[in-house]
């Protein structure tokens, strides 16, 4: 029967004019948007998912050379690609923290270079996504699309997010990409197409966090850390944490350590997330345990206590090597040393040899 159903199959894509590799392109595409992405989104492992899309984004890419439109699912493959190399640029950025702490210089250098490294890789991935999206949903500054579902405004919004994302890494690479000065202008309009109460706060996040990085770019008289905290306020509310996670992200970036330190004291617990969008709520936790991570570094040499994103407690003050070592000579000192006479009760005899 199996037999039978593939060459009536081969018949029918010959009759058509349609070619197997269109057809089984047809098929990749469908399924990946009606189902896997969706699954994904309710998974919370972040290495499967940034595996994930490496492994399937060329797939998907290549289907483009059979006349079909693989760019939709693009948008998610090449944001998830991309996570991989955040992986790699966080892991750089907090190795250079520890060598930094340490004195070590060449291993700080060589850090560094690592980091910028993964910036631009992760620039080149994430700009990728927001094309696929332009592509998509046409320049959604000039005109708002009319989505058929929620998964193709979903894919629309990651994809600003993305182009966002690839802004920052390319700034951290020396702009070795170049990404061209009108994409926060259209993402900052783009924004605008998308509800603060449906979308978890992000569109304003987005915004703001570009007004953040353009002197002059926001409204006269708004404070965009104010307007990100409402903004993560609202995701709170639904359960979603990416807008959270730009407020940490954006307020490190600036220095705002005083606002770091409260977006993080203020993270929900993880009983309130919702379960269906697990996979960006991990990806937000791990925005912000990274910028915990580097609060901790610096004032320590190490990462956050283990789920626990927060900002070292200043009474707590770190101690250098110097310190450690003239304590621990101090403890040995003490082991070795004579105990002390302990003070006993004298006899009598003794009492009255020591009277006058």
């Amino acid at each position: 029967m199996k037999l039978q159903n593939l060459v009536w199959g081969v018949l029918l894509a010959g009759l058509t004019g349609c070619s197997m590799q269109k057809m089984a392109g047809d098929a990749v595409i469908e399924y990946t948007h009606d189902v896997a992405i969706p699954y994904l989104m309710a998974q919370g492992d972040l290495e499967s998912a940034c595996q994930m899309g490496q492994a399937m984004g060329p797939l998907v890419s290549s289907f483009s050379r059979v006349e079909l439109e693989p760019e939709q699912i693009g948008i998610a493959t090449q944001m998830a690609s991309g996570m991989c190399a955040e992986m790699n640029q966080r892991e750089a950025e907090l190795e250079r923290g520890r060598a930094l702490y340490e004195n070590r210089t060449a291993a700080a250098q060589d850090a560094t270079i690592r980091e910028k490294q993964a910036h631009r890789v992760a620039a080149l991935r994430m700009i990728a996504a927001y094309d696929n999206a332009m592509a998509t949903y046409g320049d959604m500054s000039a005109r708002c699309p009319k989505f058929d579902n929620t998964t193709d405004e979903l894919l629309s919004l990651l994809g600003l997010a993305s182009g966002a994302l690839a802004l920052l890494h390319d700034f951290n690479s020396e702009k070795s990409v170049e990404i061209s000065l009108d994409v926060p202008v259209q993402i900052e309009k783009s924004a605008s197409c998308f509800d603060d109460a449906r979308w978890w706060g992000m569109p304003t996040a987005l915004r703001a966090s570009l007004w953040l990085s353009i002197p002059g770019a926001g409204p006269e008289g708004v404070d965009p850390l104010q307007a990100m905290e409402e903004a993560a306020r609202t995701g709170d509310k639904q359960g979603v944490l990416l807008a959270r996670a730009m407020l940490v992200m954006m307020a490190g970036t600036v220095g705002r350590h005083d606002v770091l330190c409260r977006a993080l004291e203020e993270i929900p617990s993880r009983d309130s997330l919702d379960a269906d969008y697990a996979m960006l709520n991990a990806y937000a936790m791990g925005l912000m345990t990274h910028q915990a991570d580097l609060a901790w570094t610096k004032e320590r040499g190490y990462r956050a206590p283990f789920l626990r994103p927060s900002c070292p407690v200043a009474s707590q003050t770190s101690m250098d090597a110097d310190k450690v070592e003239d304590l621990l000579d101090g403890l040995f000192e003490d082991e070795t040393s004579e105990a002390p006479v302990e003070d006993v009760p004298a006899t009598d005899a003794e009492a009255a040899t020591e009277q006058p």
